[in-house]
């Protein structure tokens, strides 16, 4: 038995430096929209030559930056959340309440992981292309990263969904992990 809980707890250290990694390169992808947007700007007002690209290139990386991070911010209870109902519930009621939700999330997320690999799949077959201009680039590098993003969000949605039954088996998860802060206090 301790064989298996050491195996799952390096399992879930490396996951989290899988969502860590993201996350950062995540934070990096947005420091280059950052700059390219103001290179833009620049070209675009004081120098009277705007570019061609840098619109195309913003909306690739927006997708890159909501897909690495998406699953990092999840696991610090960092998304939007409408507590008008849960915050007057007792603890018990309110991890009821977000196993229900998790559960939801990960139907949607699996339904959504398996039809944005199809996507992909079927840009790297057609090898479909940005649409024309001086500006055009294969698509499956930018479609790659959606299934990605989406199959974190599914492994985190289980973790919180297990974390959840753990509360309300013993009372509280044995061990005080950081992606159950967002649910668990």
């Amino acid at each position: 038995m301790e064989k298996v809980r050491g195996f799952l707890i390096s399992i879930i250290k490396k996951f989290d430096w899988l969502l860590n990694s993201s996350a950062l390169l995540a934070g990096g992808v947005i420091g280059l929209t950052t700059l390219i947007v103001i290179y833009e700007v620049i070209m675009r007002y004081l120098i009277k030559r705007p570019t061609t690209w840098v619109n195309d290139i913003s909306e690739i990386l927006l997708v890159y930056c909501t897909f690495l991070g998406s699953a990092w911010v999840l696991r610090l209870g960092g998304h939007t959340k409408v507590d008008i109902l849960i915050v007057v519930m007792k603890k018990r009621g309110q991890m009821i309440i977000g196993i229900i939700q998790d559960l939801l999330s990960l139907f949607f997320c699996i339904v959504f992981t398996w039809i944005s690999w199809a996507s992909f799949w079927d840009a790297v077959i057609t090898q479909e292309r940005t649409a024309g201009g001086l500006f055009s680039v294969p698509l499956w590098p930018v479609y790659i990263v959606i299934p990605f993003g989406a199959f974190l969000l599914c492994i985190q949605l289980i973790r919180q969904i297990v974390d959840g039954f753990v509360y309300l088996s013993k009372g509280r998860p044995e061990e005080s992990n950081a992606h159950a802060e967002g649910r668990a206090e």
